[in-house]
């Protein structure tokens, strides 16, 4: 389903990729408030007509763009979210890739985090493609303790939740901005998430 998500968000062809790479580009340069559409034309070297035609907006541009990052990142996350093998070092192999991501879209997902504090609220259109990564990591954790492998005294759920909203934090507050080693971050997050969910409590 992840994969199918990436393939469904992905250009139809070569004006559509022109137009998100000029989005990128843009938001990257000036943000969101300096995006227009006659900018984004002009910048991909279309017509204004095909940019309308492709988008009914500018927020439509951006919705394209942050539904393509967490889309991405759930097909990143795969190691540890779709695996049942030795969690602590799938965990690592998947937050490695995911961080790859986040670098990647940086300014998308920044500005992403802005526009959405600023409407008290995840948007509509993207909230699907957010809760997706969150459910995957609760199905996780729930099969690992059916397994036996995590103690199952908290609810997988609220533990997906809360992990997952650290990461977030972390990633967007430090790593994009390039106040903290990805090497460490991606060390010091997956042993933080195999912790909290996979160690069990001392006997009493």
């Amino acid at each position: 389903m992840s994969s199918v998500a990436v393939q469904r968000l992905a250009p139809r062809n070569e004006t559509e990729a022109a137009i998100l790479d000029a989005a990128r580009q843009i938001i990257a340069e000036g943000g969101y408030d300096r995006m227009t559409m006659n900018g984004l034309a002009q910048r991909a070297y279309v017509s204004r007509t095909n940019v309308y035609f492709y988008f009914a907006n500018k927020r439509a541009v951006m919705d394209r763009l942050v539904q393509q990052a967490f889309a991405e990142m759930l097909v990143a996350g795969a190691p540890y979210l779709e695996g049942a093998g030795d969690p602590r070092r799938e965990l690592r192999i998947g937050l490695a890739r995911v961080v790859g991501v986040v670098n990647n879209n940086g300014h998308v997902l920044l500005l992403a985090g802005r526009l959405s504090g600023a409407e008290d609220r995840l948007p509509g259109e993207w909230e699907p493609y957010v809760r997706r990564l969150v459910r995957a990591a609760e199905r996780r954790i729930r099969a690992d303790q059916m397994r036996g492998r995590a103690p199952s005294d908290i609810d997988a759920g609220i533990c997906a939740r809360a992990l997952s909203a650290m990461v977030e934090r972390h990633l967007t507050t430090e790593v994009i901005k390039g106040q903290q080693s990805v090497t460490e971050s991606v060390r010091t997050l997956a042993e933080l998430w195999y912790r909290a969910v996979y160690l069990f409590p001392p006997a009493a």
